[in-house]
């Protein structure tokens, strides 16, 4: 029993090791708006305040998607089309939005546990610094959204 207990504790340790999220800071304007339709992404919307020399936003990631990509919608007279965005180039004391039309997240394979109400996990990649998180909340097809 006394050699379980060194064993249990070296475990735990390296459990913590190698977790490259930081924590989720809840945002209040931060939603996922769930696919009006079954196997189709969500779309995310927020707005974050770019802190420090950060110079791009280089991937957007969550534990609750399979994947998700940066779009940006473009209108070109009676046409509007999305786009793939590969980095975000951004300043210090900026506001990166994401928002309905314009910029925006897409959610590919969200958790199907995470209901209207819930929460998830976004976390942000940048060219330089740490990764950052925030907490957004699910919202249905329809509802409200953030920014």
């Amino acid at each position: 029993m006394t050699r379980a207990v060194p064993i249990l504790a070296a475990l735990t340790a390296l459990a913590g090791c190698g977790n490259p999220e930081p924590p989720a800071a809840p945002s209040p304007g931060a939603t996922i708006r769930l696919a009006a339709v079954p196997g189709r992404p969500a779309a995310g919307y927020l707005s974050l305040p770019i802190r420090g020399d950060r110079r791009a936003l280089l991937a957007v990631t969550s534990p609750q998607a399979g994947r998700i990509e940066m779009h940006e919608t473009m209108n070109s007279g009676n046409m509007s089309a999305m786009r793939a965005l590969e980095r975000l180039p951004v300043r210090d004391g900026e506001t990166l939005s994401f928002t309905p039309g314009g910029r925006h997240l897409m959610l590919f394979d969200l958790d199907r546990r995470v209901p209207a109400g819930g929460r998830v996990t976004l976390v942000f990649h940048f060219e330089r610094g740490g990764a950052e998180a925030l907490s957004a909340t699910v919202v249905p097809t329809g509802g409200d959204v953030g920014p």
